[in-house]
């Protein structure tokens, strides 16, 4: 049975010289990673900030609630459905070279 698994460290660019060699469409998503996970935090931390005040006390803190949804549906779930159709094309774009006849 043939093992086609991870793949990952046996590259025979070294490390170092990777980002070099890496088409543009794989910064595209590293950049898009890097923001996905800038946007969520962000949204984590005005969630927290907005509840600080109602710790301790008996009221439950909806406005942090509200902008944890909202941040998450409207910002965060739009981004990562963009991260994921790249990664998707990219995956494409490698199949077809790696079966293409050159």
């Amino acid at each position: 049975m043939k093992n086609d698994g991870d793949k990952g460290g046996h590259s025979p660019i070294p490390v170092s010289d990777r980002q070099t060699y890496d088409p543009p469409a794989s910064q595209r998503i590293t950049r898009v990673r890097s923001a996905l996970h800038v946007v969520i935090a962000v949204i984590a931390l005005l969630a927290i900030g907005t509840s600080i005040p109602h710790w301790g006390g008996d009221e439950f803190p909806v406005m942090s609630l509200v902008i944890y949804v909202a941040g998450m549906v409207f910002i965060a779930m739009p981004l990562c459905l963009c991260y994921e159709a790249l990664l998707k094309s990219y995956t494409e774009q490698q199949q077809m070279r790696r079966s293409s006849p050159t």
